[in-house]
């Protein structure tokens, strides 16, 4: 199981200056890759208008990563940058056009891949921090050299150059070229490190992401109860066992805070520092609100996940909804979001977590099954076939348990666990 463990760091002023030069360094580079691809897909296309026959591009992802190490030895003041953080940049850029060429085939709106402007490249990762460039343990140095064959190191490649790790009993990350920052690890990470990613957010702070795999799962005792989820604004879930979670809305709760950043950010002149400064503090509000959104869904999906051993939910189109009249609501509640962590949370416990079809749990009775047409603003469910009286979520909610454990229970005995279809739209 992959998990991935978010650590905040506390950079000093001058630390703080390296990594955003180091930010701005990777940023010119991944514009100037794209600016070669579109140069040679130029070139590509006249040359095919010529000949006649189908465009063939001569730069790539491997193409791009050979030249790293002529750049380096051209320049010398991108000599000083890991090459990792290099080929993690062409990566990026090989995934936007992945994406582009992927939209064309299926016909969707393309989005060509864009450079990055001024403050838009925000992370960098070292790859294969398992291998090579890996975690040290709070007493290893930081500097191996080649042919090292102490029997502190029996396994491991010999190293030209340092790596990053963890120093001072787990206080600092030493990162390559950039020394020893302060990180705050509020929790042990578990598993094997692959990956640590160092990102600036949106409210100035820095973290370090390590990307672990391996990582083993906790079952917790069975409780021999199960669960179906509704989600929705009036109340954030409703459960078919009668119980609701409130929605705690906290987008709107800091909605004249966050109203009045904006007119102050609206007031200033564009490219001042008093614009900078405002954009700043309107960031600190949203990432606020971010996190007290990201509590909740922990939260929440903990005590649902200790609570139900199979818990089965609606597989909404967020997206489709998010465009809609209720997008701001939508977009508070975080649906996606949260249904990602619980997914995370059952599957590191051991628990059975499903997705079912959405359409016509609301409609149908859960009791006798009968189509009760009715609309969003009706928000009890009367069945005129059996008398069922009920609350039109906890209603929809039982309909998404039914769909559920029949799929789980027939995926258990060996049958192929075919979804049941809904009765109606």
């Amino acid at each position: 199981m992959i998990r991935v463990y978010d650590y905040r760091l506390y950079p000093t002023p001058a630390q703080t200056r390296s990594l955003s030069d180091l930010l701005e360094s990777l940023r010119l580079f991944y514009n100037a890759a794209l600016q070669e691809r579109r140069d040679d897909f130029r070139r590509a296309k006249q040359a095919a208008l010529v000949s006649g026959t189908k465009p063939k591009a001569c730069v790539s992802l491997a193409s791009q990563e050979k030249a790293v190490k002529l750049i380096k030895a051209l320049c010398p003041e991108y000599d000083a940058i890991h090459t990792h953080l290099y080929q993690d940049a062409l990566s990026r850029l090989d995934e936007a056009f992945q994406g582009f060429f992927r939209r064309v085939k299926a016909g969707q709106r393309a989005g060509y891949p864009r450079f990055k402007s001024f403050g838009r490249y925000t992370s960098f990762t070292f790859k294969d921090a398992g291998n090579g460039n890996r975690l040290l343990h709070k007493d290893e140095p930081l500097r191996r050299k080649k042919g090292d064959t102490s029997p502190d190191y029996p396994a491991l490649p010999a190293l030209d150059e340092p790596t990053f790790g963890l120093v001072a009993g787990g206080k600092r990350l030493a990162l390559h070229g950039l020394g020893k920052v302060k990180i705050k690890l509020h929790r042990p990470y578990e598993g094997r490190v692959k990956q640590v990613r160092v990102c600036r957010k949106s409210d100035g702070h820095w973290y370090a992401q390590f990307v672990c795999d391996d990582v083993p799962k906790k079952p917790l005792p069975k409780t021999g109860k199960s669960v179906g989820i509704d989600v929705g604004l009036s109340t954030f879930a409703a459960l078919s066992d009668g119980g609701m979670v409130d929605n705690p809305r906290f987008r709107e709760a800091a909605q004249k805070e966050i109203a009045s950043k904006s007119r102050a950010v609206a007031r200033r002149v564009k490219g001042s520092s008093g614009r900078r400064e405002a954009v700043a503090a309107l960031a600190k509000v949203h990432a606020r609100v971010r996190a007290q959104r990201t509590q909740f869904h922990h939260e929440t999906a903990k005590e649902l996940v200790e609570k139900y051993d199979a818990i089965c939910v609606e597989e909404l189109n967020v997206k489709g909804l998010a465009r809609g009249m209720l997008a701001r609501q939508v977009n508070d509640a975080g649906w996606s979001s949260f249904v990602n962590v619980l997914a995370n949370k059952a599957e590191c416990a051991g628990r059975e977590f499903e997705k079912v079809d959405a359409r016509g749990t609301s409609q149908e009775c859960s009791e006798c099954g009968t189509v009760v047409r009715k609309g969003l603003h009706v928000r009890v469910h009367r069945c005129p076939e059996c008398g069922l009286v009920l609350d039109r979520d906890v209603n929809a909610a039982r309909n998404v348990k039914g769909r559920g454990t029949a799929f789980v229970e027939g995926r258990a005995v060996g049958s192929p666990g075919k979804r049941e279809a809904p009765t109606s739209a």
